[in-house]
């Protein structure tokens, strides 16, 4: 049974739109848990035991379509990938212990931005001077926030910055593949890369969680399961032109989790920097969608 099937009377843009304001205010409830169970345990075991539930998921899946689906032709482009996501996971993850919860999401929302010059560096797409300049617009943004000369740039703007140049390799590589490979194949070698990855970090600061940190791991699970089931779900129900803008709600609800769980009160220099990185993000995805429509309607 889908959880988030078609309500009757509802457009599927409207659903999609909505499912997506779901996504992003439990998504942004998870980075909250993160950064809630980083005061008492590090990031590193965090994000490991959570790759590990994500693994333990993945086995009834393979159980029912077949452990078949696990034979690849590119086992070092699986790797590689993995070892990406997995350095992007654990920097995000020690970022949110360091950083205002608002402060680190508009950074994070940056990861756009870079994957587009990734895609112009290694997968030779060349886009018009406008993308370009709508580009540098963004990166102002991520300078806005930064405000370098002003404030002395933390290792928590490191690391978030980092961390989105490994996601947007991730997706590049992820593109690469998925030109050979099945989905199961890349998500699960994905899972199983970043989970041996992420043990011996996990180990070296490991301590056992209270039966309190227990429950929070779990709804922390829970959080990002059902954002990423619904986030999955809007993109299948709506078109990409109407959903995505929602996704830059997360910035919102950081901000909310963060003045409520940790009285943090986001600067207006976060706020101005993250409207130039929506604004940017939002025209890159528009120009995308109607370059897609352009090229449909010409078959």
């Amino acid at each position: 049974m889908n959880p988030f099937g078609r309500f009757a009377g509802v457009s599927g843009n409207v659903q999609g739109m909505m499912l997506m304001l779901s996504a992003t205010a439990f998504t942004s409830g998870m980075h909250a848990f993160v950064k809630l169970l980083a005061l008492g345990m590090h990031p590193f075991e965090i994000y490991f035991l959570r790759q590990t539930a994500g693994l333990i998921i993945l086995v009834p899946w393979f159980m029912r379509i077949g452990f078949g689906a696990l034979k690849t032709k590119r086992p070092y482009l699986h790797v590689t990938r993995g070892a990406c996501n997995a350095a992007s996971g654990m920097a995000w993850f020690l970022a949110l212990s360091m950083l205002p919860l608002a402060k680190a999401t508009a950074l994070n929302m940056s990861a756009a931005l870079f994957a587009v010059i990734g895609a112009a560096l290694f997968l030779g797409e060349r886009g018009e001077w406008r993308r370009w300049a709508v580009l540098l617009f963004g990166f102002a943004g991520v300078l806005v926030i930064v405000r370098p000369g002003f404030e002395l740039i933390g290792l928590g703007v490191v690391l978030v910055l980092g961390s989105r140049v490994f996601t947007a390799a991730q997706k590049i590589l992820a593109k690469k593949l998925s030109a050979t490979e099945r989905t199961p194949t890349i998500v699960a070698y994905t899972a199983l890369t970043m989970s041996i990855l992420t043990i011996i970090p996990a180990l070296n600061v490991w301590q056992t969680p209270r039966l309190e940190q227990l429950g929070w791991i779990a709804i922390m699970a829970f959080f990002g399961t059902f954002g990423q089931m619904a986030m999955v779900q809007a993109y299948k129900l709506g078109d990409i032109s109407a959903v995505e803008p929602m996704s830059f709600t997360r910035i919102l609800w950081a901000g909310l989790y963060g003045f409520v769980f940790f009285s943090e009160v986001p600067s207006l220099w976060t706020w101005a920097g993250a409207a130039m990185i929506i604004a940017a993000v939002f025209y890159l995805a528009h120009a995308e969608s109607r370059a897609h429509r352009s090229s449909r309607n010409s078959l």
